[in-house]
Order: structure tokens, then sequence, then C-alpha cells
């Protein structure tokens, strides 16, 4: 049988440190030979691709996972903490995807097909909440200049940002 070639072997080791996992590497290589080895050197062809499969659907799983995570803080949904709030950012997670998320699902149960479907949803949420600062900002350097406007005595110009400060408060929520 052929044996483990070095750009495998390097796809590994890649995969094992991208994933955090490279502790358990003697456990996955002994498992995907068969129990004929731990060493990743000493793997075959066949099962060197077999295992770098497995690792890269892996790697991909926790990428969409981090993703959701990510999303999730820059959205405003969970925060930074210690591992107590840790807890409860993954607790609130999976409420969310349970009773609001497109696939009715805790986030840890879900497939890769179904985390993509979830990643999406809260792109979708990321949006709208970066738009709704974006307007909150907007709004606030309107009032900051119509106060200028005000200071300067320029009336005109003040009832034009006037109107659209009110414009933009009266818009419906999309």
């Amino acid at each position: 049988m052929k044996t483990i070639t070095p750009p495998q072997l390097k796809i590994i080791h890649t995969l094992l440190n991208d994933l955090s996992i490279m502790d358990k590497k003697r456990e996955l290589v002994y498992s995907f030979t068969d129990g004929r080895t731990e060493s990743s050197r000493e793997m075959y062809l066949d099962e060197a691709s077999a295992l770098i499969s497995y690792l890269k659907g892996r790697n991909e799983y926790t990428k969409n996972i981090n993703r959701i995570w990510h999303l999730a803080y820059m959205a405003g949904i969970i925060w930074k903490g210690d591992e107590n709030e840790m807890a409860m950012n993954a607790a609130r997670l999976n409420e969310f995807c349970v009773n609001r998320g497109t696939v009715k699902k805790p986030i840890y149960k879900q497939s890769v097909d179904e985390l993509k479907k979830t990643i999406r949803q809260f792109e979708a949420i990321y949006d709208k909440h970066k738009r709704k600062k974006d307007d909150l900002l907007y709004l606030n350097d309107l009032e900051l200049y119509l106060n200028d406007l005000i200071k300067r005595e320029d009336y005109e110009k003040a009832a034009d940002v006037k109107k659209r400060i009110d414009d933009m408060n009266t818009q419906k929520p999309k």
C-alpha cells in the first residue's frame, strides 16, 4: 500500500492546528488506521485521505459556528465576557435558533447545510442592526448640524435640516 505523502502530512497538521485539536492527533490517527498506528507518518494514502476529509468537514463546521457567533456579537445579541457570560451566550444562541431560527434546532445540532441557512439569517439580522445604527449616527450628526445652524442664525438651512430630522423620526422601521 502507498504511504502518506508529505503534502497530506502537512494538510493534516495544518487542519489539526486550525481546529485546535493537535492534542487529539494520536487518537484520530489510531481510529482512522483501525488501530494499526498512532503515528500520522505511518498512515496509508487512503487513510490519510479519509482523515483529511473528516478534518475538512470539521473545519467547515467550526468556521460556520464561529461565523454565527461573530455575527451574533456584531448584532448585539451576545456580549463578550467571562466563562459564565459565554455559557449564557451559548444558551441565548440556542434558544434563538430553536424558537426563532430558520432551522428550529440548537446551533450545535445543526448540519453544515443547516448552519449555512442560520448564517444567512444572522447576516440579515446584522445588516438590519447595522442600518439602524448607521441611521442613528446620521440622525445625531444632523442634530449637531441643526444646533450649529441655529447658533449661526441660518434659519433657512436649519428649517431644511429640521424637516429631514422629522422625516427620519416619523419613518416606520422596515
